[in-house]
């Protein structure tokens, strides 16, 4: 709260008389930014819906990265990503989906956004020579390891060029069009675990998701 207070030239008492938590002015400053987006226009076809929301998180956030950190921590619980929940659940319902269901595809889709996120700042840190930037995993296997991982072995020298080739728009289809096989598998009982929370895109806890779609 103090650099907010200094850059506004007040006090700090004076944010927290307006704001009493963090969470509360992220959830106005969220509320402001989302209202200056511009909602993406969404196809007919409910599966290619989900698959547009899910894209547009992800380009959004990656332009917004303050944003994203944010969210991944759970701490709002704004009205920030409403509209994508809604628009998101309808479309899963459409396909037969329970709410229950389409909570869980969410949350799905929304952790496949967070590791995608993670995934280009990395690589951004790589393509820009940041000192700090950590070696792929690709770049420090020794020969000596290839008799043991011959899989790994042969896809080796082909490695840069895949990951090069990796188009996310692409593996999002691929994720939402397993979470809607998943439907017709009858998967209604997602949540049998309470596992680590990483947020929800700004809406509340897997758990208070999980005790809201019952």
């Amino acid at each position: 709260m103090r650099k907010p207070a200094g850059d506004l030239g007040v006090s700090t008492a004076a944010i927290y008389h307006h704001f009493p938590t963090k969470a509360a002015l992220f959830s106005v400053v969220l509320g402001r930014l989302t209202d200056e987006l511009q909602r993406p226009e969404l196809p007919t076809a409910p599966r290619d819906r989900m698959v547009a929301i899910v894209d547009y998180l992800i380009e959004t956030l990656h332009r917004l990265p303050w944003v994203a950190d944010i969210l991944v921590t759970g701490q709002s619980s704004g009205r920030a990503a409403l509209w994508m929940l809604n628009e998101f659940v309808d479309a899963a319902g459409e396909l037969g989906a329970s709410d229950r269901q389409a909570a869980y595809m969410y949350l799905t889709a929304w952790r496949f956004v967070v590791g995608e996120l993670m995934s280009r700042r990395a690589a951004e840190h790589h393509r820009d020579g940041d000192e700090a930037a950590l070696p792929y995993w690709s770049d420090l296997i020794s020969a000596d390891q290839f008799i043991e991982f011959p899989a790994v072995a042969r896809l080796l020298p082909q490695w840069a060029d895949i990951r090069a080739e990796f188009r996310s728009k692409t593996a999002v289809a691929d994720v939402i069009d397993g979470l809607v096989a998943g439907i017709s598998r009858g998967v209604t009982e997602p949540f049998t675990a309470d596992p680590p929370d990483i947020g929800d895109s700004g809406i509340t806890s897997t758990r208070t998701m999980r005790d809201s779609t019952r």
